[in-house]
């Protein structure tokens, strides 16, 4: 370890590149410019902190799935995460509460694009959504 260079390192943008971490764009549709969001939603990380998949059932804006949720999801059985490794609410069981109340196919993208919102906010139009 002697010989490295952290400037060189630096300049390189290897740090950015070994933080990237999770990115929409990574999963191209093949027939399109948008967005492939089952591969993406695949990819995604597995687990979230519970508030912010509060905060997504919210956006909802139906008191009834907020309800059914706080109810099968309770608060108190998810301590909150002080790190991402802490996470604790996982993408399964987000997709799967979520599946009840779908009325359309469409809506699966939407649930798929409300998860992956959290790490990528344009992922709506990236994936020719709005």
């Amino acid at each position: 370890m002697s010989n490295f260079d952290l400037r060189k390192y630096l300049a390189e943008g290897k740090l950015l590149k070994e933080n990237k971490g999770f990115n929409v764009d990574d999963y191209p549709d093949e027939d399109d410019d948008l967005v492939d969001l089952d591969a993406a939603f695949e990819a995604a990380p597995d687990k979230l902190p519970y508030d912010k998949v509060l905060d997504i059932i919210k956006s909802y804006e139906n008191k009834k799935i907020l309800n059914d949720f706080k109810s099968e999801f309770p608060e108190a059985k998810f301590p909150k995460a002080k790190s991402p490794e802490e996470n604790n609410f996982s993408k399964e069981d987000y997709f799967e509460f979520n599946k009840r109340y779908i009325s359309d196919m469409s809506e699966v993208s939407d649930i798929k694009a409300n998860w992956i919102s959290v790490f990528d906010d344009t992922v709506y139009k990236k994936a020719g959504l709005i």
